[in-house]
């Protein structure tokens, strides 16, 4: 933990949530920041539940320190209400920093590539309070790590991917520790394979999991407070020059969680936006 505090320190700063520049909205993928360039994402993630509805909105920041080195930033806000379960597939109310290391880019042929990338993050209490069972503990740091590989292509893309965040104890309360992991497939249609000063389009089929260990409130299990969900869904990402424009909906294929404490979750929504300035000193991935 005093490493990956004096590490976020000295970036002076998602992740995986928000940055979807060129790829999912919902999954891991592999892109990372060429070296000396700035990404800025925006948007919308929404659940739904018999609980209520939650809402997250924020800014992503990532910076390239080198070809293959990305410093992230996330600083999310929450707005509405609704018990649900802890979730690092949909951002939620903490912080973030941290960077992200693509360790393996191998072209194979023309525009063929299979690549690498682990992310490891420092995650910390936003200035707003949680809602439903959650937002009755006491909250501390945490420390995520995520990993991802697969290949892309010109016309399509597969990734696989997983992550494990950790949480600290804090006046004897912790939030759940949780393992989450995605697999994605994109294509990109030839007759949507447009130049740079023209909207390119690629259509994604997001599949994602999530397993939650039990929540501890006052030293105590609380019974019945581990969740595993799968959400399946589609989503879209247009391009145009340094600009992105990308949206998804997950429904859920199965839902192990109690409902009397959670509720049922039905629904997952995004909407990012996300712009990214190349550096004249920009390195090719």
């Amino acid at each position: 933990m005093r490493f990956i505090t004096v590490l976020a320190c000295a970036f002076a700063l998602p992740g995986s949530a928000i940055a979807a520049d060129h790829g999912p909205v919902f999954g891991y993928a592999t892109p990372v920041n060429s070296q000396r360039e700035l990404s800025f994402d925006t948007g919308v993630f929404g659940r739904n539940g018999s609980g209520g509805t939650q809402f997250s909105t924020g800014s992503g920041f990532g910076y390239g320190l080198t070809p293959h080195l990305t410093i992230n930033a996330l600083l999310p806000a929450t707005f509405g209400g609704g018990s649900l379960p802890e979730s690092r597939m949909i951002s939620t109310g903490e912080w973030y920093a941290g960077a992200s290391w693509r360790f393996q880019h191998s072209v194979t042929s023309v525009g063929k590539r299979i690549e690498s990338t682990a992310s490891l993050g420092l995650v910390v209490p936003g200035p707003q309070p949680d809602s439903g069972v959650l937002g009755g503990l006491h909250r501390a740091p945490g420390v995520a790590g995520t990993f991802a590989t697969g290949l892309a292509s010109r016309s399509q893309y597969v990734w696989i991917g997983g992550g494990y965040t950790r949480f600290a104890e804090a006046s004897s309360d912790r939030r759940p520790d949780t393992i989450s992991w995605s697999g994605v497939y994109g294509y990109r249609p030839a007759a949507l394979r447009r130049g740079y000063d023209k909207w390119d389009y690629r259509g994604f089929a997001e599949f994602t999991g999530e397993h939650t260990g039990n929540v501890v409130q006052g030293g105590t299990i609380l019974p019945n407070s581990s969740t595993t969900t799968l959400w399946l869904g589609p989503s879209v990402l247009a391009i145009f020059k340094n600009i992105a424009i990308s949206g998804g909906v997950q429904g859920p294929v199965f839902r192990d969680e109690s409902s009397s404490i959670y509720g049922r979750e039905r629904v997952r929504f995004a909407i990012n936006f996300s712009y990214l300035k190349y550096s004249a000193h920009t390195s090719g991935h």
